[in-house]
């Protein structure tokens, strides 16, 4: 019997999307299934480290810009948008002649609408996978106009967005939508399923856990693993002020600091502070599952994460990006953790939020409670059975 042919086209900015695609295919079994992947930027290059070399497309890249000061640059969006619709629409021809060369039978895109237009165009289902389907304004537009024309802009995104045959949004259902202001308010939020959270599971073992304990001579205090991910132009202020918290940290806690770097050194480099830096955490499951605390950005499967394993955590959004704000703000208001502004951070108040963590024990029950009703799904065996419907 032929395998069955699977083509995931997958947002490449972060490795939210590519690491989720992945539990996702293992699903499958591989003597049934063959897969075509496509992606740009850090999700090319991580399906590549991760031995896809060969089943890979580099698609063209169309991602935001970042302002020096390591934010969202907004003031740029307008100017640039006459060759990000270019940049689009060659992803869109790209994209229908990598599905009609691969010839799958189906198309699954993970927030990726140019994915949808062309797989629909060869006349292919198409699943989606996505948490967020409309585009928010960064916080300094958000006046009664901009929502007007975000609200606009939300619904005609959303349109497109359901010219798949089935929308997948990989977040819990209201109220406890964590991407809530991504997914509600439009004319297409009714047709949507929410599957759970896909954020790969915390694997570790006992002998796993103790040989990271020794190797960084971890003590019986609480640790706290902070978790710098994103975009590299984001990073310097973040990892800037974590290091200039480290040796209050270190007074209390444990302290590893993971930058995120692929490709950079696995070996970890001691802190004056007695902490540790690694460039590129190989053990940063084991770090994750011994943690009492997580200081991290506030993508969506860094919070699926911290929700499926308890973890209260320190959320620090990268500089004007609506999305990881809203994350942020909506991780905080049900109560799982702090949410700091990036341009509100200082080493002052970020060993405060940590101490709050620790101090105020609502948050621990509070993320325990989230946690029971995120158990009750499982969103990558509920997307491979989706998928699996049209396969």
């Amino acid at each position: 019997m032929a395998s069955k042919g699977v083509y995931f086209a997958v947002f490449g900015s972060g490795l939210g999307h590519v690491t989720r695609i992945l539990e996702v295919s293992k699903r499958f079994p591989e003597a049934d299934y063959k897969f075509r992947y496509s992606s740009s930027g850090q999700g090319y290059s991580f399906l590549e480290a991760m031995g896809m070399k060969g089943l890979t497309e580099r698609c063209p890249a169309l991602d935001v810009e970042w302002a020096v000061g390591g934010g969202f640059s907004s003031h740029k969006i307008l100017p640039s948008f006459p060759f990000m619709l270019n940049k689009f629409m060659q992803q869109v021809a790209f994209e229908r002649e990598a599905i009609r060369r691969f010839n799958p039978e189906v198309v699954v895109s993970d927030s990726r609408l140019s994915a949808i237009l062309a797989g629909k165009s060869e006349s292919y289902p198409v699943v989606t996978m996505l948490n967020q389907f409309k585009v928010l304004f960064p916080p300094r537009f958000r006046n009664s106009m901009g929502k007007y024309y975000e609200r606009i802009a939300a619904d005609s995104l959303g349109l497109m967005w359901s010219l798949s045959d089935r929308v997948l949004v990989t977040d819990l259902p209201p109220p406890y939508t964590i991407a809530e202001e991504n997914v509600v308010d439009s004319e297409v939020s009714r047709v949507v399923e929410f599957v759970g959270f896909t954020a790969p599971k915390i694997r570790t073992s006992q002998e796993g856990l103790q040989k990271v304990k020794r190797t960084l001579a971890l003590d019986d205090r609480p640790l706290v693993f902070c978790q710098v991910s994103g975009p590299e132009a984001t990073k310097g202020r973040f990892v800037e002020t974590v290091l200039a918290s480290a040796e209050e940290i270190c007074k209390a806690y444990n302290l590893v600091v993971s930058l995120g770097r692929s490709g950079g050194s696995a070996t970890p480099r001691r802190l004056a502070s007695g902490g540790w830096l690694f460039d590129w955490c190989p053990v940063k499951d084991e770090l994750f599952e011994l943690s009492s605390v997580l200081v991290a950005r506030a993508g969506h499967s860094t919070i699926g994460q911290c929700i499926d394993n308890a973890k209260p955590a320190v959320l620090v959004p990268i500089h004007n990006h609506p999305e990881q704000i809203s994350n942020a703000e909506k991780f905080s208001r049900l109560g799982l953790g702090v949410d700091i502004r990036s341009e509100k951070l200082t080493p002052q108040n970020l060993f405060q939020a940590i101490e709050s963590c620790f101090t105020d024990s609502s948050y621990k029950m509070k993320v325990e409670a989230v946690r029971t009703i995120s158990n009750r799904f499982d969103g990558v065996a509920r997307c491979a059975e989706v998928i699996n419907s049209y396969a």
